[in-house]
């Protein structure tokens, strides 16, 4: 089974998370501190699981079971930060001076978890909010193309820890 939204265009935030913290109220997670800037391309919510049937003997009736259940989250990000492509990368580490800002990857091997959060404001004012605990699952790749800017396809997966070890939440404003 496989099922995707096409959510358009909108803003995404994304803040730091740890297992235990609790997910910000929306004036505190949805500020320019925790945007990452503009997006390119609109986004994609992808929700899919495998099935698995189990049948007892002398019973002709069985059980379906969902399996292997995932959400990925896609964008294309246009800004240009070295904290987005850190974010890409899993477990880059920022170096920051007075005169530079530097990324250094391949230092660490746990990935990193986020808060994500997809904000899509409807042609009626009211907004769509997409929540997800979730760790970058595929890096990033640069292109330096003189005749169209450089979006970075940012990709991140699911984790379940939000609450009752939900994957994800969709709210709509009434």
């Amino acid at each position: 089974m496989h099922k995707q939204i096409l959510l358009g265009s909108g803003k995404l935030y994304i803040i730091d998370y740890e297992f235990g913290d609790t997910i910000p109220e929306h004036s505190v997670f949805e500020t320019p501190k925790n945007s990452v800037g503009s997006i390119k391309g609109g986004a994609s919510l992808i929700h899919s699981y495998d099935i698995h049937s189990y049948y007892s003997e002398g019973i002709e009736e069985g059980e379906r079971y969902i399996t292997n259940e995932e959400v990925i989250f896609r964008t294309g990000i246009l800004s240009w930060d070295l904290k987005n492509l850190e974010r890409l990368s899993g477990s880059g580490v920022i170096e920051e001076t007075e005169d530079k800002v530097v990324l250094r990857l391949g230092e660490g091997d746990i990935l990193k978890k986020y808060a994500l959060r997809f904000v899509h404001t409807q042609s009626n004012g009211k907004k769509v909010r997409i929540t997800l605990l979730a760790t970058a699952s595929k890096g990033f790749e640069l292109i330096f193309d003189p005749e169209v800017e450089t979006v970075i396809d940012a990709e991140f997966k699911a984790l379940r820890a939000l609450e009752e070890k939900t994957l994800l939440i969709v709210e709509q404003e009434k």
